[in-house]
């Protein structure tokens, strides 16, 4: 099942003015003392925009029930507080540019002190960094902490000790993981079969991933 309609001729549902907001913001992030500006986003992708602008579009279908705390793991400088309400980012790390909110580390401790405690949450390629035997109980972590559904984008490359083929080949694998947890699949895509394998091989992948995935509490559905 792959659900990603996004493209510039399709709006976004929950932030309809979010297209206007890219345009304006996209190309003007970092301002050198001197006469060029450089976009953080431009050079993860190796100016393959379109890829970064692929999150936008699984970060609005996550906003789909207004959740009123989104929390970020992994966060990194949290930039998505830029766009979208109510999040509330940590990381391991911090730096003097960060908007994160705390720095803490994400582990089955802090899963059982958060049970329920975010309407929804998203981890961008930053909790993928563990045993591909350990994939489902690290989305069940994850799960854990939230009420609704939570986003995830995974590097397969991250993922230590993954069954020794092509990235492609490890996508029906990676499926009757996520069939087997038990959640609702709102969305899940994989952008190799969608013909874009060179995005993967630029830095893109960093906060792309192979596979995107919206997950829910099949309660809440």
């Amino acid at each position: 099942m792959l659900i990603n309609p996004y493209s510039p001729g399709i709006m976004f549902k929950n932030f309809p003015n979010l297209d206007t907001e890219i345009a304006a913001h996209y190309d003007l992030v970092f301002d050198t003392a001197t006469t060029y500006h450089i976009s953080p986003r431009y050079l993860y992708e190796v100016g393959l925009k379109i890829g970064f602008r692929d999150i936008f579009y699984y970060i609005d279908t996550l906003y789909d029930h207004c959740p009123a705390s989104v929390i970020d793991v992994g966060c990194g400088e949290c930039i998505w507080k830029n766009w979208f309400p109510n999040i509330t980012g940590f990381d391991p790390t911090t730096n003097e540019f960060s908007q994160q909110d705390f720095v803490d580390y994400f582990d089955a401790d802090f899963s059982q002190h958060h049970h329920k405690t975010y309407d929804s949450g998203m981890a961008l390629n930053s909790l993928h960094f563990v045993n591909w035997a350990d994939i489902g109980n690290q989305i069940d972590l994850a799960m854990n902490i939230v009420k609704d559904r939570f986003l995830f984008t995974f590097n397969f490359v991250g993922i230590r000790n993954t069954p020794p083929v092509k990235s492609k080949e490890l996508i029906p694998l990676f499926d009757d993981i996520i069939n087997s947890l038990g959640y609702e699949i709102i969305l899940i895509d994989y952008p190799e079969l969608r013909g874009v394998e060179v995005m993967l091989m630029s830095n893109s992948a960093h906060i792309n991933g192979h596979v995107r995935f919206i997950l829910a509490h099949k309660e809440k559905q």
